[in-house]
């Protein structure tokens, strides 16, 4: 059904006579340009490690780059910095990097510019950095030497750095590889500042998506710009973005409500400044920004968070934890109960998801109208506090969390118990029902909230398949881990000529790694409707409706098709591996072989 001039046939039969030329208009559903760009939290070091000395009332102070080997110079951690890049460079190639502040603990000059030393091997992969201050990025002359060793962000050229800003110390053992001479290469159009904030915040586009950084620390001559201020000008870019439908992404190191510090984007607590703060996330949402993203935190949080009044205006945000040497844990009470129910009569934020004591990175997929987050994380072996040196982090990454929205979906915030049936939907003649499933899990944030879900859907077509392929994000009943709760999913599927043999074989899929496509359900194939009693891992075909069913306890993307081939539905072209055997191949998050299952 679902190759272009298939989907016009389809349409045409269960409709009415629509112009031939319309089969067309659905073509790009999957053709669409994929991209993806990277983001980074928090990458401070321990400037000195002080410690009581025994039977004294003195401490003793040392070097928190000494104590770590030399590894972490002025204050910033080059180590999990190289780290990081070296798995951006050599597995995922990202476009740019955005770094979310505080790229060192001292407010100094040589923070900012050790860390633009190490933005150079980056560079020298064609990778590009937009960076964001935080607080410990703040004052006149970490300002004025941000604009200088930064210049993309008033123009998109990457690679400028002033020979000058590149810190030779001593005591750095690892070191970027520069490449005298290697040219500059720019990313980005449109660029735009708000007056009072020039390359300090600035928007631009790229790939069909806005980005939108927000500043409101000191400038060079000692004056702020707040938020605030900050509001009109952020509207006019998403204005010009091209509709509500079309991504935009918002950048600030302070988050609207905090897991472990009071101050954010607005002020000393979110009950401050309610009237700007509704304003600020009015013009978010009006113009369909789904997500604000933010550091400062040093953990990952991701949450739903309300408006102060009583319009109940909703937007989800993230912290991301970054790279830093010390680990914070979300108070109790939260800042929330501390200060909005006070304030307001109510708490403002809805807990989905949080992750203590994980040094990670965020890997963005940008697909047209969909976009997919990815965090990357790995354990260091502290849940609260601090480190001394940075653990090696080769063989620990995993995928933390997954999640991500589009247009073409739909977006249900379910609280706890809450039933799983309202995520049923339909496109282009396929129709998806939950059968049965309700979101549970035992799992709370150290605030000891309980979580809630959103889970989040899109459509897209591939080639081959015979319906629509249908994505369920937001589902995930703990970080780290692809199991959801237990869920009954049927899919229609298009009969048009297809034998009743052939229609024996067919099966609800899921999109494995590589974009192989695999049957969701295990064992035979049953001919009838799914039946309350089904455990997981049932599946078959319901032929009086046209549905292939499962009973599933994973997110993913799912479709109708054929199994056993390991067919690459997908329109890239890509080698089918297969083993040794002749057997089925299973392939994890990485696209590595392996065991079968």
């Amino acid at each position: 059904m679902f190759y272009c001039d298939e989907i016009f046939m389809g349409i045409k039969k269960s409709v009415f006579g629509v112009l031939p030329f319309l089969g067309i208009l659905f073509c790009p559903l999957h053709a669409e340009e994929s991209w993806t760009f990277a983001i980074l939290g928090d990458t401070q070091w321990a400037s000195e490690v002080c410690t009581p000395i025994e039977g004294t009332s003195d401490t003793l102070c040392l070097s928190g780059d000494s104590l770590s080997g030399y590894r972490n110079p002025n204050s910033v951690a080059v180590d999990f910095i190289h780290q990081i890049q070296e798995r951006l460079i050599l597995d995922h190639k990202p476009k740019f990097l955005v770094l979310l502040g505080d790229f060192g603990d001292d407010v100094d000059v040589k923070s900012v510019q050790t860390r633009v030393t190490w933005a150079q091997e980056l560079y020298d992969a064609q990778i590009g950095v937009f960076p964001v201050r935080g607080n410990h990025d703040e004052g006149p002359f970490v300002a004025k030497e941000f604009l200088r060793v930064f210049p993309q962000t008033r123009t998109g050229e990457m690679n400028q750095t002033p020979t000058d800003a590149f810190l030779w110390t001593d005591s750095a053992q690892i070191h970027p590889r520069l490449i005298p001479g290697n040219t500059s290469f720019k990313i980005g159009s449109h660029f735009s500042s708000p007056s009072c904030a020039v390359g300090r915040s600035y928007a631009f586009q790229e790939s069909g998506a806005t980005f939108i950084f927000l500043d409101p620390f000191m400038d060079s001559r000692a004056a702020s710009c707040p938020i605030a201020d900050q509001i009109s000008w952020v509207d006019s870019v998403l204005k010009a973005k091209g509709g509500a439908s079309v991504p935009a992404f918002v950048f600030g190191h302070k988050p609207l409500i905090g897991a472990c510090h009071e101050d954010n984007l607005f002020g000393d607590n979110p009950s401050v400044d309610p009237v700007n703060t509704t304003r600020f996330m009015k013009t978010l949402v009006d113009h369909g920004v789904r997500l604000y993203i933010a550091g400062h935190e040093h953990l990952l949080q991701h949450s739903i968070v309300e408006e102060p009044g009583d319009g109940g205006l909703q937007i989800q945000q993230a912290i991301f934890s970054g790279a830093s040497w010390k680990f914070y844990p979300s108070l109790i009470p939260t800042i929330d109960e501390k200060f909005n129910v006070p304030a307001f009569g109510k708490t403002r934020e809805v807990a989905l998801g949080q992750e203590l004591g994980y040094v990670g990175y965020q890997i963005v997929q940008v697909e047209g109208e969909r976009v997919e987050i990815t965090s990357w994380g790995a354990p260091t072996g502290v849940m609260i506090g601090e480190l001394i040196e940075a653990p090696k982090l080769k063989e620990q990454w995993s995928v933390r969390r997954v999640w991500g929205w589009s247009s073409r979906g739909k977006q249900t915030l379910l609280a706890p118990n809450a039933s799983l049936t309202s995520l049923s939907d339909s496109f282009l003649g396929t129709s998806v029902r939950v059968l049965s499933g309700t979101w549970k899990t035992s799992k709370k944030d150290f605030s000891r909230r309980a979580f809630s879900a959103l889970a989040s859907t899109d459509w897209r077509i591939f080639s081959g398949l015979k319906s629509a392929a249908w994505t369920l994000w937001g589902l995930e009943k703990e970080n780290g881990s692809l199991e959801t709760p237990i869920i009954a999913l049927a899919m229609s599927f298009n009969a048009e000529g297809l034998t009743s043999e052939s229609i024996g074989e067919l099966c609800l899929m899921r999109q494995e790694a590589n974009n192989y496509w695999g049957c969701a359900g295990k064992g035979t194939l049953l001919r009838r409707p799914w039946q309350e009693t089904d455990p997981v891992g049932t599946q078959g075909l319901d032929l009086e409706k046209n549905e292939a069913w499962a009973v599933v306890n994973q997110g993913g993307t799912y479709a109708v098709g054929y199994d056993g081939t390991l067919k690459n539905y997908n329109q890239h072209t890509k080698q089918i591996p297969s083993n040794k055997k002749g057997k089925r191949a299973f392939f994890d998050l990485l696209g590595r072989e392996s065991k079968e299952h």
